[in-house]
């Protein structure tokens, strides 16, 4: 049976690099992005490199049907092995409810959408955030954030935070909603032989990552404090994580190596949690 990967957020770094590393486990990998012209040039790069079909799907994940678009799209092209969901919006690039509906409201249509799809050895890894650890966490607010699909998700989301939330701590708490939502959802893909995990990055060295960098001072604080990574690659890394420290980790989380593996979180963050919880 051919078996299928698929990558979201398929035009960054940060999905390219997924991609590459997941075409040496299947027969093909659907790249999907929103940015058709960067996903069609990042889909032809990555043919020069492997073998490995690469099929492209335009569209936005914030749309409610394209969910399911892409599970039938995927289902058309052979047997589900893995999902790497990288795509995001951090907290310079949207407004509160753009970043809610991308970040949290997408992973769970995503999980909810391929669940019909799952066999054995199908996982799901969805990227969440060191921030999602990050901070005080209410009961009420994780109400709202386990019921993700709710109709009134956004009244209840601003109720919870006491007013109108701003773009970082909705950020936070929307990486926190993915990672309860990948434990809940481990058990469903469970019963059919499949797996979930989410996974944290720390500072990662990415267009996204400079961004915020650049925009979040305390970022700056927060890379001079990771333990590992600082002059790993010389002077032009500006944060200290590297893109491949999340492809290859999701590589191996979609490998027999880690069969069992579910339902819970992994940090890749060099030690940052650590340093922080830990910091004099």
């Amino acid at each position: 049976m051919t078996s299928v990967a698929v990558v979201t957020g398929g035009a960054g770094s940060m999905g390219a690099a997924c991609a590459i590393v997941l075409a040496s486990q299947v027969d093909v990998v659907l790249l999907t992005d929103i940015n058709a012209h960067r996903l069609a040039t990042v889909a032809q790069e990555i043919r020069s490199t492997t073998n490995t079909t690469i099929v492209t799907i335009v569209g936005d994940l914030s749309d409610p049907t394209f969910a399911g678009v892409l599970a039938t799209n995927t289902a058309s092209l052979g047997e589900l092995r893995a999902v790497a969901h990288t795509a995001g919006l951090s907290p310079t690039m949207a407004d509160w409810k753009e970043i809610l509906a991308v970040d949290l409201v997408a992973s769970a249509r995503l999980v909810d959408a391929f669940l019909p799809l799952v066999c054995s050895g199908s996982v799901a890894v969805c990227v969440a955030s060191v921030s999602g650890h990050m901070g005080e966490f209410d009961s009420a607010m994780d109400e709202v954030l386990d019921d993700p699909l709710a109709v009134e998700l956004y009244d209840r989301f601003a109720a919870a935070a006491g007013g109108e939330p701003d773009p970082g701590n909705t950020y936070r708490l929307a990486k926190r909603g993915v990672i309860r939502l990948c434990r809940r959802a481990a058990v469903a893909w469970g019963a059919h032989g499949g797996r979930v995990v989410s996974l944290s990055p720390g500072l990662i060295d990415t267009e996204m990552g400079r961004l915020e960098l650049e925009h979040q001072p305390i970022k700056a604080w927060l890379a001079d404090i990771t333990p590992v990574g600082g002059g790993r690659a010389g002077s032009e890394v500006v944060l200290p994580g590297q893109i491949s420290d999340i492809a290859d980790t999701i590589a191996y989380l979609c490998s027999e190596r880690a069969a069992f593996i579910s339902g819970c979180d992994i940090l890749v963050d060099g030690g940052l949690l650590a340093a922080l919880q830990h910091h004099s």
